[in-house]
């Protein structure tokens, strides 16, 4: 069967950049040879530039450079797309070991200070999920800390020379005062500060942000979760040979993946202004799988605990449908996986709209999404 007449396989048929997306996805950092999607690429009507363009929105450009190279496949893109797709992994290569480095000074730094806290998202996945040194991208450092360390953290971050309130313009990169509209939404989510920034002089990363949360959800959100609870179980984690940082726990870990994806997707004002990539959820499904059952079985009963049900069955529902995983079923969430629920979206306080439901096709259209109001049942 090929890759083109199987929906399970491309999700929607006749597309074969968007078969050849999902196979980057799904086989990032993999020896082992990709199934027939990989020839797709090979086709004379192939798509390289959207190709591109698709493998850009969905932060698997790095990922695309190191297929092709891992697989042979590299002179099959076009002469004149091929440096910089391949350019595009050095430079990831590059800005994941200097965020890195900085990680490891941040960590000296507020641990010197007496402060808890955990490293999360690209820093640490990109080796505990993906263990090839710019393949997973990510352009800043996550950090989850205590609610109650909010001032503590702040007051190490300036000592350690980052900028408070700030935006960095790459056009003229240097900072710029944070926008009215930017700084009122922050000042309505005492959850999420603005990124500090840290200009740092160099020519590939010039600027250095941190990202700092102090909950696994959002404020004043109808699901939440303990975070005196998620800070007591912070782990260290070998990020590289050099590096080793502290982290959430795995249970945390993937509540939280599953937590910031559904932020993302499923609030219609996030939604708008950024919505989810192919790329986060597959670090929801490779987390998942990497897990052994002890493991699956506490984050099912964290799910159940602090009763978020409703929206890690949105996300792992979604993951399912993309990746053929069985998650939903295993933390036994199938009742709250509907097709309804799954179709939802979050407009504000008690407020829902709907969309298709059609993930693939979310994901694969450029264009926004398209929420509507919800029927009354």
């Amino acid at each position: 069967m090929t890759a083109e007449k199987d929906p399970s396989i491309t999700g929607r048929p006749g597309d074969d950049v968007w078969s050849f997306v999902e196979l980057i996805a799904t086989h990032q950092g993999i020896d082992a040879p990709p199934d027939e999607r990989a020839e797709l690429i090979r086709r004379p009507d192939f798509d390289h530039g959207r190709l591109v363009e698709q493998a850009m929105r969905h932060g698997l450009l790095a990922a695309l450079a190191d297929l092709l190279n891992r697989h042979g496949l590299r002179r099959d893109l076009p002469a004149r797309l091929r440096a910089p797709v391949m350019a595009a992994l050095r430079h990831n290569e590059y800005r994941a070991h200097f965020l890195t480095t900085e990680a490891a000074r941040l960590a000296g730094t507020l641990a010197e200070a007496g402060l808890t806290c955990a490293f999360t998202k690209g820093v640490v996945l990109q080796n505990s999920l993906y263990a090839v040194p710019g393949i997973r991208n990510f352009n800043d450092v996550d950090l989850m800390i205590a609610p109650g360390d909010r001032e503590p953290v702040r007051a190490a971050l300036l000592d350690a020379g980052f900028t408070a309130g700030t935006d960095f313009d790459p056009g003229t990169k240097e900072l710029r005062p944070l926008s009215r509209g930017d700084a009122r939404m922050y000042q309505m989510s005492p959850d999420h500060w603005p990124h500090f920034h840290r200009l740092t002089g160099d020519l590939g990363v010039p600027d250095v942000a941190v990202d700092v949360a102090n909950s696994l959800t959002w404020h004043g959100g109808p699901w939440q979760v303990p975070m005196d609870e998620v800070m007591a179980g912070v782990v260290p984690a070998r990020v590289t040979d050099e590096v080793t940082l502290p982290t959430l726990s795995p249970v945390d870990t993937f509540l939280f993946l599953c937590l910031h994806v559904f932020r993302e997707s499923w609030i219609v004002r996030t939604a708008r202004r950024k919505d989810v990539s192919l790329a986060q959820f597959v670090d929801v499904v490779r987390h998942w799988t990497l897990q052994p059952p002890g493991t699956r079985a506490e984050i099912a009963a964290a799910v159940a605990r602090f009763g978020l049900a409703d929206p890690i069955a949105w996300v792992c529902g979604h993951t399912d449908t993309l990746f053929g995983s069985g998650i939903v079923a295993e933390l036994g969430l199938s009742g709250h996986a509907r097709p309804e629920w799954l179709a939802s979206a979050g407009a504000g306080p008690g407020q829902r709209l709907m969309w298709s439901g059609d993930i693939r096709e979310r994901l694969r259209t450029p264009a926004p999404c398209d929420f509507t109001a919800a029927v009354a049942s």
